[in-house]
């Protein structure tokens, strides 16, 4: 008995029957066959739907690295190396309510106005200038002195600075591809296991497995006659005497028994049908294998020619990132508040030189005998990219940098233009009657460009602002606020000209949430003010300055109560000499309690007359008094509201 294993079934065979036995071998072989191109068809198809997982992957590049940017844990801001002390916290609320990161209107947030970004990394540094500013005097002058030297910093460049722009997409692309595909070792064919990756470091062995991979197709048209052909020549070689015909029948011969006999029995004496139908199956397998290498060699060729692509992006990226990194460091390394921020910078623009130096022989790949004899060397270059740590720290901290100087160009271009000013400080812990935080002619930078009007804002004493709905008044405080964070963040701020007494903590008390959780909306507001008064009064912050904007307290209560309230806490603010404070409201009650004040002035948003009827359009500029126009009725009147009404409510 024969005994043939065809998948999972077992077919015996009499050993008398032959006819049945030849084709039961004719079908074994078949099978056998099918099963290996089966498991390969399937191996190839993973292979391709990875490629698309990865395709997919790319697809969404931007969305993830503006939720996590990749120099997240790596590069910090310069700011961030100062004395502990000299760091302030800029809390969450205050950077939401003034809109610095994130706009909640149509107008964009007010870092992309200040630092006009260029570039994905440039976008994704904002969250972290959001996070502190410094009341540290000495680093903001440095800092003046960095943006005002910009023009001899793109000099020192070659002035051809548009042409070290990175594309950032294309780095992004490649880091993903590079660093957070899980299936990089098998999808560049690299050797996986631990004792043998060293070799992947080999230039020479990757250039003989590549090749091998190119020349696959070949070596699959060939072997099948090389088998039979070898010991030919072998004989020939130890000189036995034999022609190739005699050599054909011995195998003939020799290989009777085996399957391999029977396909060669194929090939001699008559053709019958059996036989071409025969021949003609075993073409297609044979060809189809063939086939199959030869896709595989065209996968290897878009392989290869992507490598090579990321990294030809990849040493220009690195060329343009080192030469920036290395001014810099030229540039500012000898200003004691930038000194640590360059040494950083140099420790890994160091890095990146020895990278590269490993990628200045990658040139654009072409297929020719000096670029065929170079992908050995692409492919280290690519695998050391993927393994060193050393230089994905380093080109993480790249990306970094490249935010921060596109930011200090925006911050540049903008003092360039007048749209912004550089402003001096106070060296006093406490203001002064001659020295206060004063910004003259400052406006709100989302209104730039669309006929922003200016104020003079002067904090020699605190403000009360009192004017209707839509006068401007909430916009007002939000330009201080925002120009006191970025005065302490850059040394600049939109404004003509401005003098700070540095601040160490910043309140806000805007857009406090309704009733949404467990407080009420009074509760709410009450517990933002309670968080102010412990923070003034507290013996820890003796030493400290605040400065808050306070946009109608207490608007969660009847208006009794909450102008009462109103004028307890900021009566009670305002004997801090160290509090500086801007309140708008609609209270008159608490305006006139402070008519008198030595420390506290009454302001008013201006109006002009349009009609004889009582109409007026705002100038939105700041004037001194009490407001005394009723907005309510205006507003009315313009949503075209019953006559009945509005004589109901004159009547009252």
């Amino acid at each position: 008995m024969v005994c043939y294993a065809l998948g999972h079934h077992t077919t015996h065979l009499d050993s008398n029957d032959c006819s049945c036995a030849s084709s039961k071998k004719t079908y074994y072989i078949l099978h056998n066959y099918m099963q290996s191109i089966l498991q390969q068809v399937k191996k190839r198809f993973s292979m391709e739907t990875d490629d698309d997982s990865s395709t997919i992957s790319a697809q969404t590049i931007e969305e993830q690295s503006i939720s996590q940017p990749i120099f997240h844990d790596v590069f910090k801001l310069p700011i961030t190396y100062l004395d502990e002390s000299k760091i302030h916290s800029l809390a969450p609320t205050v950077s939401s309510d003034l809109e610095l990161v994130i706009s909640q209107s149509e107008t964009a947030p007010m870092y992309n106005i200040l630092f006009q970004p260029t570039h994905q990394f440039a976008k994704e540094l904002f969250p972290y200038w959001a996070q502190q500013y410094t009341s540290d005097i000495g680093y903001l002058e440095d800092t003046k002195q960095v943006i005002q030297t910009i023009p001899k910093y793109k000099e020192s460049l070659g002035g051809d600075i548009v042409s070290l722009v990175p594309d950032t997409t294309k780095v992004v692309e490649i880091w993903k591809s590079i660093k957070e595909d899980d299936g990089f070792m098998d999808r560049y064919s690299y050797i996986d296991w631990n004792m043998f990756r060293h070799v992947n470091n080999s230039s020479q062995f990757l250039q003989i497995f590549s090749m091998a991979q190119i020349l696959s197709p070949v070596f699959s048209l060939l072997l099948p006659f090389l088998f039979l052909l070898v010991p030919f020549f072998l004989l020939k070689i130890k000189g036995v005497s034999i022609s190739l015909r005699t050599y054909m029948d011995m195998l003939l011969v020799i290989s009777k028994g085996h399957f391999l006999g029977n396909i060669l029995k194929q090939f001699t004496g008559p053709l019958s049908l059996e036989k071409i139908l025969y021949i003609l199956l075993l073409g297609a397998f044979y060809g189809f294998q063939i086939y199959q290498n030869i896709k595989s060699c065209l996968r290897f060729h878009l392989t290869i020619t992507r490598i090579n692509h990321h990294l030809v992006e990849l040493k220009k990226y690195v060329a343009g990132s080192v030469a920036k990194m290395e001014c810099f460091s030229a540039m500012h390394c000898a200003k004691s508040y930038y000194t640590a921020f360059c040494q950083k910078t140099q420790t890994h623009c160091e890095v990146l030189r020895d990278l590269s130096n490993e990628l200045s022989r990658i040139e654009p790949f072409q297929y020719n005998y000096k670029n065929a004899s170079s992908i050995g060397y692409m492919m280290k270059c690519y695998y050391r990219v993927y393994s060193v740590e050393e230089y994905g720290e380093s080109l993480r901290y790249s990306m970094g940098f490249e935010g921060y100087i596109d930011n200090l160009m925006g911050v540049w271009e903008n003092l360039t233009v007048g749209n912004i000013a550089c402003a001096d400080y106070y060296l006093g812990k406490t203001k002064t009657k001659k020295h206060f935080t004063k910004f003259v002619e400052q406006y709100y930078p989302a209104h730039l460009g669309v006929g922003s009007i200016s104020n003079t804002c002067g904090l020699d004493k605190n403000m009360i602002i009192s004017a209707p709905n839509a006068a401007g008044k909430t916009t007002l405080l939000k330009s201080m606020a925002i120009n006191i964070v970025f005065s302490q963040q850059v040394g600049c701020g939109f404004y003509k000209s401005g003098l700070v007494v540095p601040y160490t903590h910043i309140h806000s008390y805007l857009n406090i949430p309704d009733t949404s959780g467990r407080d009420s909306l009074f509760q709410a507001e009450s517990r933002r003010c309670k968080e102010i008064i412990d923070m003034v009064s507290s013996p820890e912050n003796q030493d400290a300055r605040h400065f808050a904007i306070l946009d109608e307290l207490y608007s969660g209560t009847n208006p009794t109560e909450a102008g009462k309230s109103a004028y307890a806490f900021l009566k009670y603010l305002s004997k801090y000499e160290n509090m500086d404070f801007m309140l708008t409201t609609h209270y008159v009650y608490v305006c006139k309690k402070f008519k008198k004040s030595s420390k506290v002035r009454n302001y008013k948003m201006g109006v002009k007359p349009t009609d004889a009827n009582g109409g007026y359009q705002f100038t939105y500029k700041l004037e001194h008094g009490i407001s005394k126009i009723q907005g309510a009725m205006k507003i009315l009147k313009d949503m075209s509201y019953p006559e009945e009404m509005l004589d109901i409510i004159n009547a009252c």
